[in-house]
């Protein structure tokens, strides 16, 4: 699944997960027993499942690396809590890829989003979710730039094509929705309103080669039927 789609990385390890003292050794099988059976007494711990020691893993240098129970990890700065802390990058099962400044586990201002692939996302992260505004880089060529909430584009934006098409107006849902203005690679342009990235409801089309002006009610991309707009 895309981060796109995620609520953002996990909040910062709850007391049942976390390990106290950053200067412990490995623990002995008899330790680690002692420590499930204090952790599953906690309260809000009884569904949780014990800790093992994939769950906390480090290397010999220092604390570098910090490891999820869902498959992603992080690589940067963090705390004795073991929030994450400072510079670092957060890396999903998927291999998307959040760089970011965090404090107390949460991500501050900007960030950058390197999805698996191709994909790049440049800007705002509220509540450790990509909510804001950013710009999304595709792969193709394809660039978009306005508001997200949640991951997805919404609000007022600006969608341009590699081709040289450029669209401006109203994103609902991920989608071209609302009112807008299309305008197409030779030349072309529509405005008016759109539904799930095609004209729909009332609109005006101009054609660049001279062709009549098409204006009145559109239906999924088809015009229906002629009908004089004021805009």
């Amino acid at each position: 699944m895309s981060i796109l789609q995620k609520d953002g990385p996990p909040q910062p390890l709850t007391n049942c997960y976390r390990v106290s003292d950053p200067t412990m050794k490995t623990p002995t099988t008899l330790r680690w027993l002692l420590i499930s059976a204090l952790i599953l007494a906690l309260p809000g711990c009884a569904n949780r499942r014990a800790p093992n020691i994939d769950d906390f893993t480090w290397n010999t240098i220092g604390w570098e690396r910090l490891y999820y129970w869902d498959g992603s990890r992080y690589q940067g700065s963090f705390d004795r809590k073991f929030d994450r802390d400072g510079p670092g990058t957060y890396i999903y099962p998927n291999g998307d890829r959040l760089v970011a400044i965090f404090r107390d586990g949460m991500v501050v201002g900007r960030a950058t989003v390197l999805y698996a692939d191709g994909k790049k996302y440049v800007g705002e992260f509220r509540n450790n979710r990509l909510t804001g505004k950013g710009t999304l880089f595709y792969l193709n060529g394809d660039r978009y730039d306005g508001r997200f909430i949640s991951g997805k584009r919404q609000g007022r934006g600006t969608y341009t094509y590699a081709d040289g098409g450029q669209y401006n107006g109203e994103f609902n849902n991920d989608q071209i929705s609302g009112p807008g203005v299309l305008v197409y690679a030779n030349g072309d342009r529509y405005q008016g309103q759109f539904h799930d990235g095609q004209p729909h409801g009332l609109g005006r089309m101009e054609f660049a080669n001279g062709r009549t002006t098409l204006e009145g009610r559109w239906e999924q991309g088809e015009f229906l039927w002629p009908q004089l707009l004021k805009f």
